[in-house]
Order: structure tokens, then sequence, then C-alpha cells
């Protein structure tokens, strides 16, 4: 099953559309979802890691995706299996 982390902030205006995004489509496609924030000592973490610069950024199977609201068919063809 695919996993999706979500760097987010609580001060991101666009981080709200992101969330959203990635619950609609766990309705239709079964993954793992967590969200994280940047803020936070996990969340630093990853944006060391990852070189993580802006918020939101997805990671898929912990690859940086998406930063911003992501594409939809991008992300469903990301997640389906092969």
């Amino acid at each position: 099953m695919a996993k999706v982390k979500l760097v987010y902030a609580s001060w991101c205006p666009s981080c709200p559309a992101a969330k959203s995004f990635w619950k609609r489509l766990q309705q239709e496609i079964p993954f793992s979802y967590e969200e994280i924030d940047i803020d936070s000592p996990r969340g630093k973490e990853l944006a060391e890691r990852y070189n993580i610069k802006s918020v939101p950024t997805s990671l898929v199977n912990d690859r940086p995706y998406f930063v911003g609201v992501p594409e939809k068919q991008r992300a469903i063809s990301l997640l389906k299996p092969r």
C-alpha cells in the first residue's frame, strides 16, 4: 500500500487545500496518510532529509512529488499498485 506524508505548516494558506485533497482521494484509493507539521521535530527532520523548502510538500513512498496542491491524475498514477 502506498504511503503519503503531507508536510504542512499551521500558517500556510495552501495547506488546508492539500489536506483536503488527500483526504478526499483516500475515499477513492486506499493508501496510508499522515500529516506532519514542518515546525515539529519530525517535520524539521523530514525538511532537512528531503530538502523541503516550501509547504505543503507531499511525499509519496518517501519521495517528494508535489509542492502545493497535488494534480489528481498524477497522484492517482503514483498511488496505484504497479
